[in-house]
């Protein structure tokens, strides 16, 4: 809720102190993810999932941002959660394909299995469409694909695995 909060006064003061700014395309964005996870590990199932996005426009195709994104539930293996955060490169289309995006993300996650806790590299592509309904606001989708790599700790390995993202996007645009 505290996030929330935060990310709706950010954008009143952005819309506030930027006069103009809807005059201009816009090239940056903040906004939240949410909605179906669905890893290949072990004795997991398909979950929640939540995050953030943030970025800008290189020029008026090309962007640069990064993400997190959140997972954790209660399995019958035992507890099994991941944090992933990381770099996003993107292509955001013009002309007909106008919000439609597609490009990929590298970074590291924070994986818990049971007990074990590591910290492996992630890596995927990503699929979207941001549909505006202002100048400032757009919802959308997106669709993502991780794959995390075996990861030891200490004296135990957690298996590699991929997961497939199905989520809704809200994004501010300044």
């Amino acid at each position: 809720m505290k996030i929330a909060r935060a990310v709706r006064t950010a954008a009143l003061i952005l819309a506030l102190l930027v006069p103009g700014l809807a005059k201009a395309e816009q090239a940056g964005w903040v906004g939240g993810l949410f909605g179906l996870s669905i890893p290949n590990a072990d004795q997991t199932t398909s979950r929640g999932a939540f995050g953030i996005t943030g970025g800008a426009k290189l020029g008026s195709e090309w962007g640069i941002g990064g993400y997190y994104l959140t997972s954790h539930k209660d399995e019958t293996g035992g507890k099994f959660g991941y944090d992933l955060y990381g770099i996003e490169f993107a292509y955001h289309f013009e002309g007909e394909a106008a919000g439609v995006y597609l490009g990929g993300r590298v970074g590291t996650s924070k994986i818990t299995s049971g007990a074990i806790t590591t910290s492996p590299t992630n890596y995927g592509a990503v699929a979207g469409f941001n549909h505006f309904l202002s100048d400032h606001v757009s919802l959308g989708g997106e669709l993502n694909f991780f794959s995390v790599p075996e990861s030891t700790s200490t004296a135990t390995t957690v298996k590699g695995f991929t997961m497939l993202n199905f989520l809704a996007s809200a994004k501010f645009w300044f």
